[in-house]
């Protein structure tokens, strides 16, 4: 049974998405759902062990992904970002960890940003198969959703769609690899279309933060201090 976080992450995404107009169906881009509700992105090389991070400011909230990762969990990374701004967590939180967004963080803000990327990418309204899952409609939802096979496996138990013996066995496959067999047409998100890194909203252009990430100026100690934390995670 979801906990009280879990239930006020998923809550705040379907606010989120009645409030962009997103209604139930699957999110085609991430990238411009995120940027059309105000929010500025920077999708950059960062360590193997970072997914994002979310850093809030006196000018507002910019959303990190990490870009040399899977577009299909660079997607979750921004969702789970967005629901850090959108719940309005701590602006100071640490980088997010591939771990963290796999699930295994007992923070309370962690685990309301996993609820609502979720619901936010695979809303509970439009997420029903009819019948008993195979592996081939894990893969199949996945990519129409734009997710990981696995993101769907725990969506299914979120829900409680199927049995907990089902979702063991799906669970397991996925683990073994089996799902990688079964190909589909990507869902096409503006993030795989990021060539070059680091990629930054437009309306980033001409900032401190953009002239520090194409090193072509000096920067203030605020500026300085948030990429440090964010592109090396762990120095002080």
């Amino acid at each position: 049974m979801a906990g009280v976080d879990s239930n006020r992450g998923a809550k705040r995404a379907r606010e989120a998405r009645a409030a962009l107009g997103l209604g139930t169906d699957a999110l085609p881009c991430a990238l411009t759902a995120v940027e059309g509700a105000g929010y500025n992105v920077v999708v950059a090389e960062l360590p193997d062990n970072v997914a994002g991070a979310c850093y809030r400011g006196d000018s507002g909230a910019v959303l990190w992904v990490n870009g040399a990762q899977p577009v299909t969990r660079q997607r979750f990374t921004l969702a789970h970002e967005l629901g850090h701004a959108w719940c309005r967590h701590d602006g100071t939180l640490e980088p997010d960890t591939v771990a963290t967004l796999s699930g295994k963080t007992s923070n309370p803000y962690e685990i309301q940003a996993n609820a609502f990327a979720a619901e936010f990418l695979v809303p509970r309204a439009g997420f029903a198969l009819g019948h008993e899952p195979t592996l081939e409609d894990v893969v199949e939802t996945a990519t129409k959703y734009g997710v990981s096979a696995i993101v769907i496996v725990y969506r299914l138990r979120q829900l409680q769609h199927t049995s907990p013996e089902r979702i063991a066995r799906l669970q397991q496959e996925v683990e073994d690899g089996l799902h990688s067999y079964l190909v589909h047409e990507p869902l096409r998100d503006r993030l795989a279309d990021v060539e070059k890194l680091p990629y930054l909203s437009p309306a980033l252009d001409g900032s401190l933060l953009a002239a520090a990430l194409r090193n072509e100026a000096a920067v203030d100690a605020n500026v300085a201090q948030a990429l440090e934390r964010i592109t090396r995670p762990g120095r002080r």
